[in-house]
């Protein structure tokens, strides 16, 4: 959860008297529940990635299982589309990550320590009751620090429906203020454990370096100071924010997302970025010892705030916001901002590099066959609905050209592998539309791409390098093979539409 400081009247209106706050508040925030839906243009609004109702979305929360069913918190301002705003928790559940059903705002603004922000956070399940975690911010115009940020515990026992614990917060922090937030909790053994960013200032360098802190506790309410997991040598940003710490396949990984990073040839070209550092981790001692450098998740230019899951199926899945800071998209216009990505599985290779790939329920939101066989060079084949599934698979040794096109021609992506270089490119053209990087296929090249009403998603090769970014047609979107780019094989399938505006639908 990015810090912003609010418009004045956010600030008077979130520092009147709790008692009457809280009365006019609840009042405001029933007419613009999401069973009330506000006007919003759907041109733009996906077809199965999880978006808002309508309002702002950002970070994914709360990523669990609860009764079988998948349920994602995300940050959420129902009242405007345009900022970020007072955070509050919008919520939505799924039986296959696909299928979303918009659920009522799970938690408000509306005590002392989180009145201007119900920040990121986690949650565990246990015993039938779904325990989230989550930073309270309290801002204070015109001093400094202008804000504090502590940790808090809410409970629900349906799913549904949440109750902030009496004695919160249960991490004050003081020693680590301003900046401390997007609490990741797991438990191993009998121990909770928890992972949260944070910034601090590094004395002998008299510099702001982001670092990753872990807590520890017996019983999930009280904690303590367990070592500090990494912090930045000064090359890694300002802040580390929203981190998260698992293991995979026999490592252990620090996936974050690092603000202040200066680009770096085609390294880092996003306002912030998100990857990871593998290592080892000795739960007797809480160190980690790292093993590679910071490696970036995603190569495309809307990808942020990532959060992991062990599902059931003892899967690890990974969701992100599919945006980012500081962007003025068309979409905000239309009365909802913001989406979540594919959900995607990872694991490690023999490099100690992230895979990804798209969650096999994807198979869900796949509508009738478009095109199946080998293709000429200039194909071209039509997405009438400006979604679709793209499978390709052709020669290592060959250039691959493929432009996404629509009656905008601003909206247009082009997507090439030159063998010569061992380099893959996503440009979708303007000033910063350009994202590149290293890579060569193992055996033949294959890519993945999935299109939706204003995104595209790319897999290469088996997952070992993604893009994910926005981009906004107007009208059937045209896949459009380049003229020296014949492929063995192309197929294409239209994706159905599984997420809804109106819950009617």
């Amino acid at each position: 959860m990015q810090f912003n400081n609010w418009q004045p009247l956010q600030w008077f209106l979130t520092c009147w008297p709790l008692k009457k706050k809280k009365k006019s508040l609840v009042a405001q925030y029933k007419t613009n529940d999401i069973r009330a839906l506000a006007a919003v243009d759907d041109r733009y609004y996906p077809r199965y990635h999880l978006a808002p109702p309508h309002g702002w979305m950002n970070d994914p929360n709360g990523f669990s299982e609860y009764n079988d069913e998948y349920h994602l918190f995300y940050q959420f301002n129902p009242n405007s589309s345009l900022e970020p705003g007072i955070a509050h928790w919008g919520h939505a559940k799924s039986k296959d990550l696909f299928h979303w059903e918009h659920l009522p705002i799970a938690m408000y603004p509306d005590q002392w320590y989180d009145r201007t922000g119900v920040f990121s956070g986690s949650a565990i399940v246990e015993d039938d009751k779904m325990y989230l975690f989550y930073t309270g911010n309290i801002n204070f115009p015109g001093q400094n620090p202008d804000h504090q940020q502590h940790q808090a515990l809410a409970i629900s026992t349906d799913g549904e429906t949440v109750t902030k614990l009496i004695k919160n917060p249960i991490i004050n922090g003081s020693e680590y203020q301003p900046d401390l937030r997007d609490p990741k909790v797991w438990k191993h053994d009998d121990t909770y454990y928890m992972v949260l960013g944070n910034s601090f200032h590094h004395s002998e360098s008299n510099s702001t370096r982001g670092r990753a802190l872990l807590f520890t506790s017996p019983d999930r309410e009280n904690w303590s100071f367990a070592s500090v997991l990494d912090e930045s040598d000064g090359s890694l940003g300002y802040m580390w924010e929203c981190p998260d710490f698992f293991e995979l396949d026999g490592r252990f990984v620090l996936l974050f997302s690092p603000q202040g990073i200066a680009p770096s040839g085609d390294k880092y070209r996003n306002l912030y970025q998100t990857g990871y550092i593998v290592g080892d981790f000795d739960y007797e001692t809480n160190i980690f010892t790292p093993k590679t450098e910071f490696v970036e998740l995603d190569h495309g230019h809307d990808y942020y705030a990532t959060q992991t899951i062990l599902d059931s199926l003892d899967r690890r899945i990974v969701i992100a916001w599919f945006d980012m800071w500081d962007q003025k998209y068309p979409e905000e216009g239309d009365g909802w901002t913001g989406q979540m990505t594919i959900p995607r599985i990872l694991s490690l290779d023999e490099n100690n590099r992230i895979v990804q790939k798209p969650i096999k329920e994807i198979s869900s939101a796949r509508g009738r066959s478009i095109y199946s066989g080998k293709a000429r060079a200039g194909t071209v084949v039509i997405l009438k609905d400006k979604s679709g599934e793209i499978s390709i698979t052709t020669p290592k040794n060959r250039d691959l050209n493929l432009s996404i096109e629509s009656t905008n021609a601003e909206s247009r992506v082009l997507i090439s592998y030159n063998y010569r270089k061992g380099q893959v490119t996503l440009d979708r053209g303007g000033k910063d539309g350009i994202r590149r990087t290293k890579w060569r296929p193992k055996g033949k090249l294959n890519l993945k791409a999935y299109i939706d009403a204003s995104s595209i998603e790319l897999f290469f090769g088996d997952g070992e390098v993604t893009f994910s970014s926005r981009f906004f047609p107007d009208g059937p979107v045209k896949l459009r093979l380049g003229k020296s780019s014949p492929v063995e094989s192309l197929q294409v399938y239209d994706m159905k539409r599984t997420v809804f505006l109106n819950q009617d639908n």
